[in-house]
């Protein structure tokens, strides 16, 4: 969201005409709040270029909107509680994402199944708990749709801690998520532990889908981790290219929504995912273009 403060900083020369656009970028850039935005949007772009496409592979898209949706009770404890939100929403989503698959497999139920309840219940309890708090609704509406002027120190030397943790434990697992993610039959039969692996990647997931919540919250953080793999598999046809050009297109991603975002005076994560959506179309375009 933005605030007058910016919206002075972009129209403070009352009798000179606006600056251009790279000028503009430039005098964020010596305020703090834009510096860790962008350190922030960095991070997130190297992390969900990667995890989105597992995410992409086994088809599990939905998983992490559910998650992310969902993670919203979590936020909402830690600002009841007045703790960090951004650790009980990591708590809460990791204990649903290690729960479900046990839950499917004890109840019969799907996935898809699961999440639909799952969403709904976490999201509406996320909504009654912010409601009886003070002010709660510009609170409620930064970490729905993402506000870069909320992210502060502690939000970023968390997300420090998560992508470290998450990009550490992705490279140490990668040849057998990539295994499983496309045959976990023969996964199985060459002895790898498809239950353990399926709880780590749950794990991951959830906490990628967490760090991208102040940034574009939680309805949209999804934009950043789907719509990526999804425009740089247009025009690639192997994984190794998939996971090197996905985060270079999340990068330009996420950069270029903060930028537009800036300058219309608009939310964070709603400038990503459409600036997302509308390098799919161009994408999309060109591709059919040179058939």
């Amino acid at each position: 969201m933005a605030t007058p403060a910016i919206v002075t900083l972009l129209m403070h020369k009352e009798s000179e005409s606006s600056p251009p656009m790279v000028e503009q970028f430039y005098e964020l850039l010596q305020f703090a709040f834009f510096q860790r935005a962008l350190g922030v949007g960095v991070l997130l772009a190297i992390l969900a270029g990667l995890v989105g496409v597992f995410s992409t592979v086994r088809k599990s898209s939905f998983f992490g909107d559910a998650i992310a949706h969902s993670a919203l009770a979590g936020v909402a404890l830690g600002l009841f509680f007045e703790v960090n939100p951004l650790l009980t929403a990591s708590v809460y989503a990791v204990l649903l994402a290690v729960a479900l698959p046990w839950l499917k497999k004890n109840t019969g139920f799907s996935f898809d199944s699961l999440l639909a309840l799952f969403l709904p219940v976490s999201m509406g309890a996320g909504v009654i708990i912010f409601s009886a708090l003070p002010g709660y609704q510009p609170n409620l509406l930064s970490f729905l749709f993402g506000n870069m002027l909320a992210i502060t120190n502690q939000d970023m030397y968390f997300l420090l801690l998560i992508v470290a943790l998450v990009l550490g434990v992705g490279v140490f697992f990668f040849r057998q998520f990539l295994l499983v993610s496309l045959d976990e039959d023969q996964a199985r039969l060459l002895g790898i532990r498809v239950g353990i692996l399926e709880f780590v990647y749950h794990f991951i997931l959830a906490l990628t889908v967490v760090a991208g919540v102040r940034l574009v919250g939680v309805v949209l953080v999804n934009a950043f981790l789907i719509i990526p793999p999804l425009i740089v598999g247009i025009h690639v046809r192997s994984l190794k290219q998939l996971f090197i050009f996905t985060p270079v297109i999340s990068l330009i991603t996420v950069l270029g929504g903060m930028i537009a975002s800036v300058v219309l005076n608009a939310p964070t994560g709603a400038s990503i995912a459409v600036f997302a959506g509308a390098l799919f179309v161009i994408s999309l375009l060109v591709k059919k273009g040179t058939e």
